[in-house]
């Protein structure tokens, strides 16, 4: 049985609780087994020690909406990227993300099967635990490739062999099913259109009510869940509607819509640091100009309805939606957008490590420092609760721990 003890000169559990001063985690076989005050923790005298004094201690941090197929979103690009190039990226990019302190990420679709999880798990690649999500397209929706030349590519999402695709109540209930036999974690579909996409705008609604709750009902009935892509006004209400998890983007909501989320503790990963890249460096994604238009629409209203559904209670979670290379470990840039449009930082760390276990519904496991949960935690040259951009800096992370593993430690 290997034990390990971690100081902490500050120790935030990622619960909201008020941190504590000069803290010990306790570790067995990758496990949490007591937190608490140094004076009231005994370290075992064959323990391994790791001296975070003086540091901040914390959870591991969430990206629940990201795309480790993704680095690039230009066509031309994409065209002359082969795909096994792509795949070895993809390594790269969750090794890099992982020691960048995000100990959890949510593929929000991409991969055609859960190789990269397996990997993972197995110690074949390095990078965060993963939580895979499988997409249905629907004709002339958010993913579909289709340009008016007549010609149809994969969505800008990774896909090798593309989403599942379906129309109609029976074909989405086939769909769901075929994803979910693949033993995908989340179902993904798009409510509304976007901004990548060729095919729609962002305020499109997209499949009707009846074919959502098809797919939902087929998720739960294997334990899953749904994760839509929803940015216009009733593509939102229509997801809510229909029972998904989580709600990505969110970016036209209304008061109605906010009281829907609030009401049915539906989950928002507001995605805050792909639009803010966006509308500061459109040209840098290489996008049409057909979706650099998109973008100026949706970056008027996006952060105004993140900022009235933190004020409402909404339940928030953090996820980037990276979507290039230069993006890629950068992903705590997201707490700095939290705080910048409302959050505290507090709040933002409690979207980035708690919230975000539930919204990828693995809280059984991780997200806070209580006995119990898998030692995931970060250790910081810094107080994040004084400046929270402290996360996006490398150099002062000193400690990256996966499981009880550590994937960086400069203790």
């Amino acid at each position: 049985m290997s034990i390990m003890a971690v100081k902490a000169g500050l120790l935030i559990d990622g619960t909201g609780e008020k941190p504590i001063k000069n803290a010990a985690v306790l570790v067995e076989d990758g496990r949490i087994t007591k937190v608490g005050a140094i004076s009231n923790t005994a370290i075992p005298s064959r323990a391994l020690v790791l001296d975070a004094t003086g540091k901040t201690v914390m959870p591991g941090l969430f990206d629940s909406h990201c795309h480790i197929l993704m680095s690039t979103v230009s066509i031309e690009k994409r065209l002359f990227t082969t795909k096994t190039l792509e795949i070895l990226k993809a390594v790269q990019i969750l090794k890099r993300t992982l020691h960048a302190g995000i100990t959890t990420l949510r593929d929000a679709c991409g991969p055609d099967d859960v190789g990269f999880r397996e990997a993972v798990e197995m110690n074949i690649i390095e990078g965060p635990r993963l939580v895979l999500a499988g997409a249905i397209a629907q004709t002339g929706g958010h993913m579909d490739g289709y340009y008016p030349r007549d010609i149809e590519l994969p969505f800008s999402e990774g896909f090798h062999v593309g989403p599942e695709w379906a129309d109609g109540v029976p074909a989405a209930q086939a769909a769901a099913r075929r994803i979910l036999r693949k033993r995908f974690d989340f179902v993904k579909v798009c409510t509304s259109g976007g901004i990548t996409s060729p095919a729609d705008l962002p305020d499109y609604t997209e499949w009707t009510l009846d074919e959502l709750k098809a797919i939902v009902y087929e998720a739960k009935a294997r334990g899953k869940a749904v994760m839509a892509h929803a940015e216009g006004t009733q593509g939102i209400k229509n997801a809510i509607h229909a029972g998904v998890w989580s709600v990505e983007h969110g970016s036209m909501l209304d008061d109605e819509g906010i009281r829907m989320l609030v009401d049915t503790g539906t989950y928002l990963v507001p995605t805050l640091t792909a639009i803010d890249d966006l509308a500061r460096e459109p040209k840098k994604f290489g996008l049409s100009d057909f979706a650099i238009s998109k973008i100026e629409t949706v970056s008027r209203v996006h952060f105004d309805s993140f900022r009235k559904a933190a004020a409402a209670g909404v339940k928030i979670a953090a996820g980037t939606d990276n979507i290039e290379d230069f993006q890629q470990g950068r992903n705590a840039r997201e707490l700095g957008l939290m705080v910048r449009h409302g959050l505290t930082p507090m709040q933002a760390i409690v979207a980035a490590t708690k919230t975000s276990a539930e919204a990828c519904r693995v809280s059984d496991r991780v997200g806070t420092l209580v006995p119990g949960k898998m030692a995931d935690m970060l250790a910081v040259d810094g107080n994040p609760l004084d400046d929270i951009t402290v996360l996006q800096d490398q150099s002062k992370l000193l400690l990256v721990m996966k499981e009880g593993k550590s994937y960086v430690n400069k203790l």
